[in-house]
């Protein structure tokens, strides 16, 4: 089959437009925590500091966790007056930068805990990035009075 060279060149220039990124090289995960929830919670929240320390952007493309069913990416925002939380497909850190997974933002919902988690527990969470994936240990925190 032969391909125009125009198309060709078209194709190349797209391709270069493209982001580029990296597997999990870089990516430090930093302040990771869980509140403390009731023992019979069916979903516990997840908290830290995503930091991108390479030079190119990174894309996590799914997260999980082995004491948990799912692990999920999630977004709150106000609309129209009103907190909603989505799903996210997945988080880009650009090159050198840092995502925060905070109360009131974007963070993760650990789904199905497999057991309880009381203060002072630790779970360990991975960071997928294509085929790569980053390890962070996530303390579970007393909830504050």
């Amino acid at each position: 089959m032969s391909v125009p060279l125009s198309a060709l060149a078209l194709l190349l220039a797209g391709a270069a437009a493209a982001p580029a990124f990296a597997d999990c090289k870089g990516l430090k995960v930093d302040n990771a925590w869980i509140p403390e929830a009731p023992p019979v919670a069916s979903v516990l929240a997840g908290f830290a500091s995503l930091v991108n320390d390479g030079d190119q952007p990174l894309h996590i493309d799914a997260v999980d966790g082995a004491d948990f069913g799912s692990v999920e990416l999630h977004q709150m925002s106000m609309e129209g007056g009103m907190m909603q939380m989505r799903p996210l497909q997945g988080l880009d850190l650009p090159a050198h930068g840092n995502v925060a997974l905070a109360e009131g933002g974007k963070h993760l919902m650990l789904m199905n805990p497999k057991h309880p988690f009381k203060a002072g527990d630790a779970s360990v969470v991975l960071f997928h990035c294509g085929k790569q994936a980053t390890a962070a240990r996530f303390t579970v925190k007393a909830a504050q009075p």
